[in-house]
């Protein structure tokens, strides 16, 4: 099994999940919660929304270092499967809403650490 692979994707993964937390909570969570004339309900679901991600970056990136340093499989597919749906999830929704890849990235990121993941299962 590849082991280095998954070290790297869960390096790769904790980086972005540093990202998410200091650039998304400057330039993303302070505006969401100084204000911007949403109903409180839609802030603070949102809010809770960027907690959950930021949970499920630290399980992905878990997840792949568990599988490169154990040899554990499972946790290598869920975290392959993640990556890859937030991959897919990322990319779908920007092109549904008609926004630009240059300004909502996120989806993209994911893309190496799916393919880190599959390659390193096909070892």
């Amino acid at each position: 099994m590849g082991h280095w692979w998954f070290l790297g994707a869960g390096a790769l993964s904790a980086v972005w999940l540093l990202v998410h937390a200091f650039a998304g909570g400057r330039d993303t969570v302070r505006p969401l919660l100084e204000g911007g004339g949403l109903p409180p309900v839609v802030r603070d679901t949102l809010y809770v929304c960027w907690h959950f991600t930021s949970v499920a970056l630290a399980m992905m990136a878990g997840l792949f270092l568990r599988a490169g340093l154990a040899g554990d499989v499972t946790a290598a597919v869920a975290a392959t499967i993640l990556a890859g749906a937030f991959a897919l999830v990322g990319i779908a929704l920007v092109l549904r809403q008609g926004a630009s890849h240059l300004q909502v990235p996120q989806g993209w990121l994911f893309v190496p650490v799916a393919v880190l993941g599959a390659v390193g299962l096909m070892q």
